[in-house]
């Protein structure tokens, strides 16, 4: 009995035993009340009065001092302030995705079509993969996931740690472009656009997903999804990074197998239209270093997609969405915060009704 008081009624385990000694001690008041001498009538016989049949009102009197007591105990678990401290495990699905976006140069070839229109590789992709995210065009959503963007062109970043919060994820997708454009308009040329440093990227979302897969098994509250880790690479072009004195840039290879020592699977996706735009006669249409992506998924467990067009797209991260889901443990707190109040409400209510029936059908003279 103390266990369960101390363990339901807070701010400290004495209140378990203040409120045990209180409950008790009412009985005992209620008996020394009921001893004391009375004011009385004087009559010169009271015989007659015995002999009056008894009504409900005559033998519920005893109710009264019921309705005081279970009306003082209510106000005494008040104060108590009773709180549910049991925990109880939430069961979801989540896990840890770092989406890796190529905003080089050539995600500006207009050979997608959204809602009916020619449109940018990169406008595509935002949008298939902002319904991923958010669930939109028939796409459920990632709600529980931890969910981080790392885009690369001639170096990788990370606009988007991750985060659960996707309103800010799809806030700073939105404004995410090529270098040297904005709002989908192109204001200069950036050398920068010229490159696609994909080892480099492949590096980083690592470090990421690493990271939070460090904070998940140190039990950090917020990173338990990170306990499965998916990285998912769109690129339209193949490892172009750019020359540097001295260490030279990752493999894409070589950051693979990083990824599949830490238990990062990555899912890589070819983005190329089935009709490319040539921009003059002498341009070639970039090609995506297929054999390159499907080692890179094979290494670490992953699968290598080809997006022809945006249905196509749509189709893939459906595909995805399908294939990662993970269930997570969430050992979470309630606290019934109502406790006290619903206490105090029935003390009251119930010290009321005797106030009323003491002062109305069960009033006594004197």
């Amino acid at each position: 009995m103390i266990d369960w008081l101390n363990s339901h009624f807070l701010p400290g385990p004495l209140f378990g035993w203040w409120c045990l000694i209180s409950a008790a001690l009412i009985p005992v008041v209620w008996i020394r009340a009921g001893l004391r001498r009375r004011p009385a009538i004087r009559f010169s016989s009271t015989r007659l009065v015995g002999m009056l049949p008894k009504t409900w009102a005559h033998r519920g009197r005893f109710l009264l001092p019921l309705l005081r007591s279970a009306a003082i105990v209510a106000l005494i678990v008040a104060l108590a302030r009773p709180q549910s401290a049991g925990s109880y495990e939430d069961l979801k699905e989540g896990i840890a995705i770092q989406m890796v976006l190529d905003v080089s140069g050539s995600m500006r070839e207009d050979d997608f079509v959204l809602d009916g229109r020619r449109a940018r590789r990169l406008d595509a992709v935002k949008k298939v993969f902002n319904d991923f995210v958010l669930g939109g065009d028939g796409a459920a959503g990632r709600d529980n996931d931890l969910i981080g963007m790392t885009t690369f062109a001639m170096y990788a970043d990370t606009p988007c740690p991750l985060t659960l919060d996707h309103g800010s994820l799809s806030d700073l997708l939105a404004q995410t472009d090529i270098p040297g454009w904005v709002d989908g308009q192109q204001i200069r040329e950036d050398p920068e656009a010229g490159f696609t440093a994909l080892g480099d990227a492949i590096i980083r979302a690592t470090d990421d997903l690493r990271r939070a897969g460090e904070q998940a098994i140190e039990g950090v509250p917020g990173a338990e999804a990170a306990r499965s880790r998916v990285m998912i690479l769109l690129t339209d072009g193949a490892d172009n990074p750019p020359k540097t004195q001295g260490t030279p840039p990752p493999d894409p290879l070589d950051a693979a197998r990083v990824a599949a020592t830490l238990g990062i699977k990555v899912y890589t996706i070819g983005a190329v239209g089935s009709s490319p735009v040539r921009r003059s006669f002498f341009q070639q249409a970039p090609q995506v270093n297929e054999p390159m992506l499907r080692e890179i998924a094979g290494l670490t467990g992953g699968t290598y997609f080809r997006a022809t067009d945006t249905n196509s797209l749509v189709t893939i991260y459906d595909e995805i969405d399908r294939l990662e889901r993970r269930r997570t443990g969430e050992r979470s707190f309630q606290d019934n915060t109502e406790g006290a109040r619903l206490a105090m409400l029935v003390g009251l209510a119930l010290l009321m009704l005797e106030l009323t029936l003491t002062h109305t059908r069960f009033r006594t003279i004197p």
